[in-house]
């Protein structure tokens, strides 16, 4: 009976540091897999290799850029702005407007208010910005 059960146990304490060095040994490949950092001597054989591994033609097509883009360059003529980047709607009446005054309300609020709603704006007590 004694036999047995010192097999058993030497069994069970072989089995479990099995596991243990089994454990530790993965844990330590996904550290490194996980991790930014790279050997430096295995990053230059490893860019030795890429770089060996092109054909002489290709890599020097790769560096070469065109000296004109295929098809030909558009050449598109001047269009000079319209008068429309500066008109504004006013608040008041929505009217577009070329020459808005801003206001600032008692809320704080931004108003741009065209000419002929100026004098409404004034009389409503609103600042001038």
């Amino acid at each position: 009976m004694m036999p047995i059960v010192l097999a058993l146990t030497l069994g069970a304490a072989v089995l479990a540091g099995a596991a243990a060095l089994l454990f530790a040994v993965r844990s330590k490949r996904r550290r490194l897999v996980r991790s930014n950092l790279v050997d430096l001597a295995s990053a230059r054989r490893r860019k030795l290799r890429e770089a060996s591994g092109k054909a002489p033609s290709e890599a020097a097509a790769d560096r070469k850029r065109p000296l004109s883009p295929p098809g030909g360059a558009e050449i598109r003529k001047f269009v000079p702005k319209t008068g429309d980047g500066r008109v504004h709607s006013c608040s008041r009446c929505q009217k577009k407007s070329d020459s808005v005054g801003f206001f600032v309300d008692e809320y704080g609020h931004l108003v741009g208010v065209c000419k002929e709603c100026r004098k409404a704006a004034k009389n409503r007590d609103l600042m001038p910005l």
